[in-house]
């Protein structure tokens, strides 16, 4: 059963509020929480055949899911729809082609258009609602800032030999900015458990990188006008996805995408103690990820894959690249840009 939380920022943020690093979060609450034995036996669940026990999406701006992953309108349908919005003379093409150019860089879609357009969804319709609405490339997020910091020597107090320098970029986010975040509880025993990290543990605790100084604060809350049933799609073909994904053999199936290299740290006790004993050894191996919005073309439910293994020199270590995904209709054939991908 899918759930909605509702996070409002407290603090700047320095790590994004991505699916994986959010289960790592909740690995390491249910192990303060509940003990080792209880988290082995959570993550044991994990396995092929079998729905995953609990799943994060990444969050987004309240409104808003991640914009579908599809190849781009050819240049005759552009033009038609450019024709359409702008007119015929050289002076509107252009002006409506530099228009379209910056729309489809939007990553972010609003709720309503997509409880529209899922049992119907294409890149022409999504586009042509952009234009004729005048929607705004700016994606409703908040200010970057780039900070940057000397390292100092624990011992002697002062600045590291060579100055250290290093830079930090925080997010500052607007006034009345929230985010949705949705969960996927399989195990109904895990509801309580993700309610009490969720509203408590994490406000009280903070999320991502510094948090011990006050950073990733969240005021939290559970969505309660959401149902679940707001993303049932009768026939659907595809799949949209919700989370950072990577899963072994996650290159046989047919897929849309955007690429994310994740650089992993672990957190918790094993960020300052080595699993194994020794010098800590907080980073895992770089993991290629696909980004909320990859469109899978199938209908089936991809919350039974495995978690990732392999990914850190301790073999206990795993992650989660397991997504959630909700289901549309595809309107578009989307043969021949499979075709085409599959022999570049």
């Amino acid at each position: 059963m899918i759930n909605r939380f509702r996070l409002t920022p407290a603090s700047p943020v320095i790590t994004p509020l991505m699916s994986d690093t959010l289960f790592g979060h909740f690995c390491w609450a249910v192990l303060y929480r509940s003990g080792e034995n209880y988290l082995e036996e959570l993550l044991a669940n994990f396995a092929k055949g079998k729905p995953a026990p609990v799943l994060f999406s990444s969050a987004f701006p309240t409104g808003y899911l991640p914009r579908p992953t599809i190849p781009p309108l050819g240049r005759n349908r552009l033009t038609q729809l450019v024709h359409k919005h702008f007119g015929k003379s050289k002076k509107a093409e252009f002006e409506g082609f530099m228009r379209a150019k910056a729309l489809s860089k939007k990553r972010l879609l609003k709720l309503e258009q997509w409880h529209r357009l899922k049992a119907g969804y294409s890149e022409e319709k999504i586009l042509d609602e952009f234009l004729q609405q005048g929607t705004s490339t700016r994606e409703p997020i908040g200010e970057d800032e780039v900070s940057t910091s000397n390292t100092i020597n624990r011992i002697s107090g002062t600045v590291a030999e060579g100055g250290g320098v290093f830079a930090r970029e925080k997010t500052w986010y607007r006034e009345g900015t929230q985010f949705d975040l949705y969960v996927s509880v399989n195990l109904p025993e895990l509801q309580d458990l993700v309610v009490w990290f969720l509203l408590e543990f994490l406000p009280e605790n903070g999320f991502g990188a510094d948090k011990s100084i006050g950073m990733g604060r969240f005021n939290t809350a559970v969505d309660s006008s959401f149902t679940a049933d707001e993303f049932d799609t009768i026939e659907g073909n595809a799949r949209l996805s919700l989370s950072l994904c990577s899963f072994n053999n996650m290159g046989s199936y047919k897929v849309f995408y955007r690429l994310r290299t994740k650089f992993g740290k672990l957190g918790g006790n094993f960020a300052v103690f080595s699993p194994t004993g020794g010098k800590p050894r907080p980073f895992k191996k770089p993991i290629l990820m696909y980004e909320p919005g990859a469109v899978f073309l199938m209908s089936e439910s991809l919350e039974d894959r495995p978690l990732l293994e392999g990914i850190h020199s301790d073999t206990r270590i795993r992650h989660c690249g397991v997504p959630i995904t909700v289901p549309f209709k595809l309107l578009e054939d989307m043969s021949d840009a499979l075709n085409a991908n599959e022999t570049r």
